[in-house]
């Protein structure tokens, strides 16, 4: 056995030098980029941005991963400190509104169809009719690796799942089990205890989110930046949400639990791509499912890919801005 502790017969990590064990610290040229404030960059890329992915905690204490989307922007940064996100109710999906107004925070991630990288932030909110206002806390360019591994945004229509029908309940029925089989891309959303959100991207070929019963779900860990926000949260905090989607289907899969993080080898054995075996699995105990329609997606005209995509800044270029205004990009 290995140092992780025994829960119900699935080992798990309880600590964060368990988890370090496993995942290596990441180095200072990568927690250099996570940023109190908005830089130029960062203020461009969520002003194009035209897909918002929104974590927040309901009043019961479980994390509802939503959707802000919009043609021609759904965002603005009138400074480096603030965030405004748009309210319209064709432009949302999901309760944050009403989530917010018991616990003031929420974690968010900037998406623009056609491109791989995305901006993180989060911190304290404020919310009326009009907008809903992030004060940044922590911002920072993510990792591209789940757009790519999913191939969200390739343009190609993946197979509608058989049945397609609406859903809501406290276990995956045979709607939400078909949608999570051809689904190859999920927002995971956690929180600290005493607040703060994080949102986080997870992409593999489609089906990778795995069904282990009707209340329980494994989500294998792959190769990325190591700053591991969500597993750390997780070992505080177990409370999760997950908001699954498939590319060319305007609707949206919402799951709320509580989750652990494991390191099974029976059950991270069949999650292997290219005969690699994940690490960490994070264990989904299911209780709430919410599977339809999800207008927000068709506002946006998300899986119309643009041939022509907006000027944005790269990656490079944002994570240069980032770093040198407290002058450490040269000394990496």
């Amino acid at each position: 056995m290995n140092k992780s502790s025994e829960n119900k017969g699935n080992r798990t990590i309880e600590t964060e030098s368990e988890l370090r064990q496993l995942l290596a610290t990441p180095p200072a040229r990568l927690t250099a980029k996570i940023q109190p404030q908005l830089e130029a960059t960062g203020r461009s890329w969520i002003e194009k941005s035209t897909l918002v992915g929104l974590v927040t905690r309901r009043e019961d204490g479980s994390m509802e991963v939503g959707l802000r989307a919009g043609r021609g922007g759904v965002a603005r940064a009138p400074d480096n400190t603030c965030i405004e996100i748009q309210n319209q109710p064709e432009r949302q999906y999901g309760a944050a509104d009403q989530n917010l107004r018991a616990n003031p925070f929420a974690g968010a991630i900037f998406m623009l169809p056609g491109e791989n990288s995305t901006l993180r932030a989060n911190g304290p909110t404020r919310c009326n009719r009009e907008k809903l206002q992030i004060e940044v806390a922590e911002t920072f360019m993510h990792c591209p690796k789940a757009f790519i591994r999913s191939r969200l945004w390739s343009g190609e229509a993946a197979p509608s799942p058989d049945p397609l029908e609406a859903e809501h309940g406290e276990e995956l029925g045979t709607s939400a089990t078909a949608f999570l089989a051809a689904s190859p891309f999920l927002l995971i959303g956690t929180s600290l205890k005493e607040g703060g959100a994080d949102i986080s991207p997870r992409g593999d070929p489609a089906g990778f989110a795995h069904m282990v019963d009707r209340k329980t779900l494994l989500i294998p860990d792959r190769p990325g930046n190591n700053i591991a926000d969500t597993f750390r949260n997780l070992l505080t905090n177990p409370e999760v949400g997950l908001l699954s989607l498939i590319p060319g289907l305007d609707w949206a899969l919402q799951i709320s639990g509580s989750a652990e993080v494991s390191t099974d080898p029976e059950a991270l054995a069949p999650m292997a791509v290219q005969g690699k075996i994940p690490k960490l699995a994070i264990r989904v105990h299911v209780r709430n499912v919410r599977m339809e329609p999800a207008e927000a997606l068709t506002t946006a005209g998300t899986w119309n890919i643009p041939s022509q995509r907006p000027d944005v800044p790269t990656l490079g270029r944002t994570l240069v801005d980032q770093v040198e205004p407290q002058g450490r990009f040269r000394a990496l």
